[in-house]
């Protein structure tokens, strides 16, 4: 296990391994729990597939059905958070984010990238949320009308390193990623 004694060496090591999460689809780092709230305050968590992950411009990006709750939830505030537990190195990420939406002719080289077998993901009928009456009365049909892009635009990054003595730091925008450690 590291021990981490910098601060910047900490955030590359966690960008390395949210970087593996789209190169590398056994990485957990792939698939990590996007948290909105809801319209009743209640948080919303969901496992998401990582699609694009930027440190130069600090973004990590998903694609989403136009018709699921998320979306709604975005609308009401495009706040959201992101959680990545890394078993294998014993880390926890989590960041706040803001969320760019985008649908329509923007996002066709995103869907052109989408695999066809996967594409029935965004237009099943009924919308993603919907009561139905038994476990499969829904059809799917891809629609490139029902894709959606969520640009996470990283407002703050928090690190916890579960080595032999723990290790906490955050990184915020706001300061330009200078970090500061935190008890843990």
């Amino acid at each position: 296990m590291k021990n981490f004694q910098k601060l910047d060496v900490f955030l590359d090591f966690a960008w390395a391994q949210v970087s593996r999460g789209r190169a590398d689809k056994k990485s957990p780092a792939r698939h990590p729990t996007f948290v909105t709230s809801s319209s009743d305050n209640f948080p919303r968590a969901r496992t998401l597939v990582m699609r694009r992950s930027d440190r130069k411009n600090n973004e990590i990006e998903f694609h989403t059905d136009t018709t699921s709750s998320k979306m709604f939830f975005l609308q009401e505030d495009p706040r959201a958070g992101i959680h990545i537990w890394l078993p294998k190195v014993q880390l926890q990420i989590q960041m706040n984010v803001v969320v760019e939406v985008k649908v329509g002719d923007i996002t066709t080289p995103n869907w052109r990238d989408v695999p066809t077998n996967s594409r029935v993901a965004y237009g099943t009928t009924p919308s993603p949320g919907t009561v139905i009456p038994s476990p499969l009365a829904y059809d799917h049909a891809p629609d490139q009308k029902r894709f959606a892009v969520l640009v996470c635009h990283i407002q703050s990054i928090e690190l916890l390193l579960l080595a032999d003595k723990h290790i906490r730091a955050q990184y915020k925008k706001i300061t330009n990623w200078q970090g500061e450690w935190l008890s843990p």
